[in-house]
């Protein structure tokens, strides 16, 4: 069995090229004021633990239960062996809204908005409403902003997304061969994302789906806004395998 935790804090005025578009974390917005971008990276996680363990079940011949099995018993239920691995980390930093397309500080790219009081994420699953990164007052927090002033670029990377998690397991058993102990066969199944879990990721791109209108401290939040539109990770996967060694 293996853990590793890992505490780390990552910053800059741009991220370079890991999720860089044309426009992307690599620009500066204000090549004269490169400092105003300074914050947490875009690849910053904060807390990351993991976990992996390989574990031989004590039953069967030689073994702790039924040792003594005889050859037809030990191949039934002998020889398994139990894996897993398992990941969580804290989530992946995220800028505050686009301004109203102000053009405040750059003739090509928009600013983000700027708080007028203190705001955290608070993400939410959804039920009748869609999930949404603040979920628990989209209204309160959409009035929580203004749009840039001339020179601004902005809140970078002030927000997290969900946390990740997953949890992957195998289970296996290795059958040697009547005519040759050098050669055997070993039965794999495996499942990936055993749980089935899924945490929210992306946000609803466009100026409805995470922007501000001119004047957001008495707006009403766009439909649409600051809604999740995809989970991170895929859904439970599982696979059976067949080796022959030799």
């Amino acid at each position: 069995m293996d853990f590793n935790y890992t505490f780390s804090k990552s910053m800059d005025d741009a991220s370079g090229l890991q999720t860089s578009g044309v426009y992307g974390s690599a620009f500066i917005l204000n090549p004269l004021r490169q400092r105003d971008n300074y914050s947490v990276s875009d690849f910053d996680l904060r807390h990351v633990i993991n976990i992996n363990a390989l574990w031989q079940i004590p039953i069967g011949r030689g073994r702790a239960f039924l040792g003594n099995a005889n050859s037809v018993v030990d191949a039934l239920i002998g020889g398994w062996q139990l894996s897993g691995i398992y990941r969580w980390n804290s989530g992946l930093p995220i800028s505050a809204p686009f301004d109203a397309a102000q053009w405040a500080t750059n003739w090509q790219v928009q600013s983000r908005g700027v708080r007028t009081r203190p705001l955290e994420a608070c993400p939410t699953r959804g039920g009748a409403d869609a999930p949404n990164l603040f979920g628990c007052d989209r209204t309160g927090a959409y009035q929580s902003f203004r749009n840039a002033k001339p020179g601004e670029t902005g809140d970078r990377n002030v927000f997290r997304l969900p946390g990740y998690v997953v949890l992957d397991m195998g289970l296996s058993k290795s059958f040697t061969m009547p005519w040759s102990e050098g050669h055997s066969l070993q039965l794999r199944f495996e499942a990936f994302n055993v749980t089935n879990t899924q945490r929210m990721g992306a946000i609803q791109g466009g100026r409805d789906g995470f922007g501000l209108v001119v004047d957001p401290q008495d707006a009403t939040p766009p439909t649409n806004w600051a809604n999740f539109i995809n989970t991170q990770g895929d859904r439970r996967v599982m696979q059976f395998g067949f080796r022959y060694q030799f």
